[in-house]
């Protein structure tokens, strides 16, 4: 191979001979690399590469692994260069040299498989030598903001653009890079288009990132609330949601939404309470890790008390509960983190049993003053498709086919059957009255949200404003929410950032007057309401009974009340908060790697509660005259709280070479004080006296009641996550807790974490392949739950009031204090991996994980006479094994068409793995109880090992016989009989589904967005107590379900369901009530149109969306049971409008 030179000495002769050197060893290197032979002809030439600082000869050595080009060069000459960051994925091999050359001292040329790299000189043109007119590179400074709240964004890479020289902004946004005026720079960041700004000498450069549209939450950025990780480096299991993307689930109801996203974090249905706006959900993640507790002395489905397995809220840094998040303003949500495995939970130490959701809210914008709105219209009505009761004619039908105009104590037959007729006109005349809708309305309510905000460098601020009505589906319920925040931040420099935030929001709740929904739902339909002259009747029926004793009460008349009369009087049951929260933090930038921040939160909170009950109330109808003066109550509440949570952490990024380290050190204290008060008054006069000063005495054996509480919390925490070539991560995570809700001997308990990880996707033999993301992980930890009131360690006394001695009061014993009470701890295991093809078109993420908690606390039943009912201890282990799946496909995509198919499913398993004699004592109390009128037709819940806490306990039976209208029961030998047997009862069904989740469509055409979404569950089974109460124990002398008079027994022969329908007695709990429950529901229907600029422009508006959301409002269920017993559920739908100014 011959090489021919050309050139021509200039006019500085020190300068020729240098350029004659340089050829002569240029010729020299080209000569051998002609005669080079490398073997490397199979190698690809396209080259995938993320690394940040990393030195040429590294990233030589990386660009030879992936290509079999070899590099020529001088050391010394490579002196001179500096590190460079690099992020391209199936690259060609020129335009990668061209980014990591661009701006260095040095080229490159390429000689068949030799790259030679050399010193960059000026070309010569000709034999003159220009002037080199080149700019000089400057300092050039400017600030990150994120374009949607206007927060600066940390992190956020800053690269010149055909180059990888670059550099990182600070916690405030700010960055410096030195550049030549005119050069692009490009900036981006994780989960956001990246942009490109002309760099300008003197000038501050303000870049706004915008959202990427579309994106997947999990390729976010995992916020715990100490840290902020890169969820591609992050081992543990976390999801990500946007508060738009919340919003489009269920705009009134926030953790409704979040479930929708993860549906192991699961919103129990609340079949009593329906859709009552005041109703607290319950909550947990992943299954239970503690027992339930109750307000009785035996647990059923109903009588459930607390909620032990909630998890933990983070909002802003700090614990908050969850009532708070449930009165957020979701239009104040700029995203969600559900924390779930131990990898990611384990820096909330004994509060990361149950799951961490971590909420951030969004900060003010930096710019011009800028007001944004929000209006919402919410309209509900009820839904009363599960009811299926009886019309007045087959109702009275009903009663006289169960014998109740028979001849009874002193009524005759022929009086019965007079009174028979009476109600027979009613129904002849017309009278077919629709109980179930007189307490219920269709209503509408309204948010109003405004946010103003603006500021600049160092000083940024905001307020927002919020009115918010909604009123309940029964007349006069509702809960309004008012409230006012301000939002203040300062950086005296870019080292500096300081933030004050206050709060205060007020709560208006009220229950509805016209009482329990149950009461008219039992109302017989030729009742009327009112008299002849329109007036509301409070007694409409009487009903004389046979009680079967043999006792001067063997006879009782009951009187049927209208529970509308309730209504009419001054009845009121409200409910009310106010609260202030001051929330300041400081971050303090000691070096670009270090960073200190510091956060106080301090939260004050008044509640009231009032319930007034009229003298006239139905309550009080059967009241002897003697007890007039105990005729109306008034209840008084209030409770008085504080909270104090304050934390500091100082983070450590840095990248070393190949490796990252993300470092967080920390400690938190929290204290929490609460001051009830309570007291029942009796004795009003009138109806419209309703003050409490109108009351004439304390209720009977009672007096004031206060009861104040206090628990502290102290913690500390090592957390670090590592990365390798961002291809081999791992996660380390070590803290303490101390509680006062522990004895001496149990103070303090360790937790911790450990995770690994590996993208599988960054290693050569996947590249150039379907697979565009593969990552394994897995994880283990101990993590804890302290889900129980203060002082269970300590033995209490009550002040004996009832009584005062010459020496003064006495006190009797309140609990038991159990020093030895131990810390209630989860072993945590997950495995998990996420599989994205066709450059992430069709996502797949599939886990599995395994929960053992040991030292179950829970309550041993005591005797009366040792003073106090129970005390708590650790009484057993329980597991919770699950799979989760979650899938996204998107099927169609082009300029103006997106069609985007998703799904999530989960399917949890509860199992007892050992209870201690104490469970099995209260399973024996459990069988007594059920033999009780209170409890025959009711499975109460019992502890066994290797049972769920789900599992539904009966007799076994073979269904009616059809000779006589009688249950056939099957004993525990096997042998049938017509007798029920507490001794009998044995698992009989589980209602843990087989699987449940959501799945559903998100559509977009230009700017309408279509947004469908179901929720299914399959495989378990339920005790249908509608069944139960309403078909085999109803009573006849009330409205019951139309399957009484269709699928009774009647007569000998028939092949019925249900016993025999002149059986007035009371069924026991038989798997004969277990049914599947299969249910599918639509659960949400967004619609949403975003308008051109051309549009809101000429209004003065920055933007314009419109939206109508519809939840739930089609259900289909394998079951037939009644829902919403006390309160019934709604069909929502909700129109809103989003603009700013």
């Amino acid at each position: 191979m011959i090489f021919t030179i050309l050139c021509q000495v200039v006019r500085i002769p020190q300068r020729a001979k240098a350029k004659t050197i340089l050829v002569m060893k240029l010729t020299a290197v080209f000569l051998l690399a002609g005669f080079l032979q490398v073997a490397a002809a199979g190698y690809p030439q396209s080259v995938s590469i993320t690394r940040e600082n990393i030195s040429l000869p590294k990233l030589f050595r990386e660009i030879k692994k992936q290509t079999g080009y070899v590099f020529f060069y001088n050391t010394r000459l490579l002196q001179k260069t500096f590190p460079v960051n690099i992020d391209v994925k199936n690259k060609g091999l020129k335009e990668v040299l061209d980014q990591c050359f661009a701006s260095q001292p040095v080229t490159y040329s390429i000689v068949n498989k030799t790259i030679v790299v050399n010193e960059r000189v000026a070309m010569l043109p000709g034999i003159a030598i220009q002037k080199d007119t080149t700019p000089v590179e400057v300092e050039i400074r400017g600030k990150v903001l994120d374009d949607g709240s206007g927060s600066p964004v940390n992190g956020a890479n800053v690269v010149i653009k055909g180059g990888q020289t670059g550099v990182s902004t600070y916690a405030t946004g700010i960055f410096s890079i030195r550049a030549k005026p005119g050069t692009v720079l490009v900036v981006s960041y994780v989960g956001y288009e990246s942009k490109e700004v002309i760099a300008k000498e003197g000038i501050v450069v303000t870049v706004r990132l915008a959202l990427k549209a579309n994106k997947d939450p999990m390729t976010d950025v995992v916020i715990t609330g100490y840290q902020q990780i890169k969820k591609e480096s992050f081992t543990g299991n976390a999801v990500t949601v946007t508060g738009e993307e919340l919003k489009r689930v269920n705009p009134q109801n926030l953790l409704t939404s979040i479930q929708a996203f993860d549906p192991s974090f699961k919103v129990a249905d609340n079949n009593l309470l329906g859709s009552n706006p005041n109703a607290l959900p319950k909550v947990n993640v992943r299954g239970s890790t503690s027992l339930p507790t109750g307000t009785g002395d035996v647990l059923t489905r109903n009588n459930l008390a607390g909620n032990v397995n909630l998890p933990t809220f983070i909002l802003d840094g700090y614990e908050v509960t969850v009532e708070k998040v449930f009165d957020l303003d979701v239009n104040r949500v700029q995203s969600i983190t559900l924390l779930k495995d131990a990898a990611a939970t384990a820096v909330y130490g004994s509060r990361a049993a149950n799951g961490v959701l971590v909420i951030t809210t969004k900060a003010p914008q930096e710019g011009r003053l800028q007001l944004s709105y929000n209006y919402e219209l919410n309209v509900q009505a009820p839904d009363l498709t599960d009811y299926h009761v009886l019309n007045a004619a087959d109702k009275l039908e009903y009663e006289r086919l169960a014998g109740l105009y028979k001849a009874v104590g002193g009524l005759s037959a022929d009086e019965q059957e007079e009174l028979y007729y009476k109600k027979k006109a009613n129904v002849v005349a017309g009278v077919n009255t629709w109980w179930l809708s007189q307490p219920l309305r269709s209503t509408y309510g309204q948010k109003h949200s405004m946010y103003v905000e603006g500021g600049n460098t160092s000083i940024r601020y905001g307020l927002d404003l919020r009115y918010q009505t909604q009123p309940g589906v029964m007349k006069k319920s509702g809960r309004n929410r008012y409230s006012l925040g301000s939002f203040l931040s300062y950086a005296p420099s870019k080292k500096f950032m300081f933030r004050n935030v206050l709060t205060i929001t007020q709560m208006n709740g009220s229950e509805s007057p016209y009482g329990n929904f149950i009461n008219y739902v039992r109302m017989n339909p030729y009742y009327p309401k009112t008299d002849a002259d329109g007036h509301i009747l409070q007694a409409v029926d009487q009903w004389l009974i046979d009680t079967k004793r043999s006792d001067t009460s063997q006879y009782k008349t009951n009187n049927v009340l209208n529970p509308m009369y309730n209504g009419t009087l001054s009845n009121f049951n409200k409910t009310k908060y106010i609260e202030v929260n001051e929330v300041f933090s400081g971050e303090w930038n000691i070096t670009r790697e270090w960073r200190l921040r510091g956060l106080v939160s301090y939260l004050k909170r008044k509640t009231d509660d009032d319930i007034f009950l009229s003298p006239l109330s139905n309550e009080f109808y059967d009241y002897d005259p003697s007890r007039l003066k105990e005729k109306g109550s008034y209840e008084y509440s209030t409770t008085d709280e504080t909270v104090v949570d304050g934390n500091f952490t100082l983070n450590y990024n840095k990248q070393l070479g190949d490796h990252f380290v993300n470092l967080a050190i920390g400690a938190n204290m929290r204290t929490a004080s609460s001051d009830n008060k309570y007291l029942k008054a009796v004795g009003f006069s009138n109806d419209r006296f309703t003050n409490i000063s109108f009351a004439n005495s304390y209720a009977l054996n009672s007096a004031p009641h206060a009861d104040y509480q206090l628990e502290r919390l102290f913690g500390s925490f090592v957390s670090v996550n590592y990365s390798y070539r961002n291809k081999y991560m791992a996660d380390l995570s070590i803290r303490e807790d101390g509680s006062s809700k522990f004895g001496t001997e149990n103070k303090v308990a360790p937790f911790w974490a450990f995770g690994i990880g590996w993208n599988v996707h960054h290693e050569d033999f996947l590249q150039n392949t379907i697979v565009s993301n593969l990552k394994l992980r897995a994880s283990t930890g101990l993590t804890g739950a302290v889900s129980f009131p203060p002082y269970q360690a300590t033995t209490t006394y009550n002040y004996y009031t009832g009584n005062w001695y010459s020496t003064g009061v006495g006190a009797i014993v309140n609990t038991y204090g159990n020093q030895s009470l131990q810390w209630q701890k989860t072993d945590n295991y997950d495995v998990g991996i996420d599989l994205g093809l066709f450059h992430d078109r069709l996502f797949l993420s599939m886990k599995y994980y395994q929960k053992l908690t040991h030292g179950l606390l829970a309550d041993i039943m005591l005797p009366p006479s040792t003073g106090f009912n129970a005390y708590k201890e650790n009484l057993g282990d329980m597991k919770n094994t699950g799979v989760e799946l979650n899938l996204k496909y998107t099927v169609f995509k082009s300029r103006d068409w997106m069609v985007t198919l998703i799904a999530n499913m989960v399917r949890n398993e509860n199992k007892i793995l050992k209870i201690s004699n104490a469970l099995k004592a209260y399973n024996d109390k459990a069988d007594q109880q059920q033999t009780t009128d209170d409890f025959k037709g009711e499975p109460l819940l019992r502890f066994r090992e290797g049972e769920s806490l789900n599992t539904i306990y009966a007799v076994r039976s073979l269904g009616i016989d059809p000779e006589n209208g009688k249950e056939v029961f099957i004993k525990n030998d096997g042998s049938r009989t017509y007798a029920w047997n507490v001794k009998d009862i044995v698992p009989v069904g589980d209602n843990t589904p087989a699987a449940y989740g959501y799945f559903g469509a998100n559509v977009s055409y230009k700017r309408f967005l279509l947004y469908t979404l179901f929720y299914t569950r399959f495989g378990g089974k339920e005790y249908n107590q509608t069944l139960v109460d309403r078909v085999e124990n109803a009573d006849p002398r009330y409205n019951v379900d139309s399957r009484v008079l269709n699928d009774r027994w009647k007569k000998p022969g028939d092949k019925a369901l249900y016993k025999n329908i002149a059986d007035l007695g009371t069924s026991f709990a038989s798997d004969r009530f277990v049914q599947k429950d299969n249910v599918l529901e639509l659960q949400s229907v967004y619609l949403s149109y975003n308008f051109d600029k051309p549009v809101y422009s000429k209004l003065g508006m920055r933007n314009l969306v419109l939206a109508l959301t519809v939840n739930n409002p089609w259900r289909w269920s394998s079951m037939q049971i009644e829902r919403g017993i006390e309160y019934p559920f709604a069909r929502s739908f909700t129109f809103s409008i989003q603009t700013s100014f």
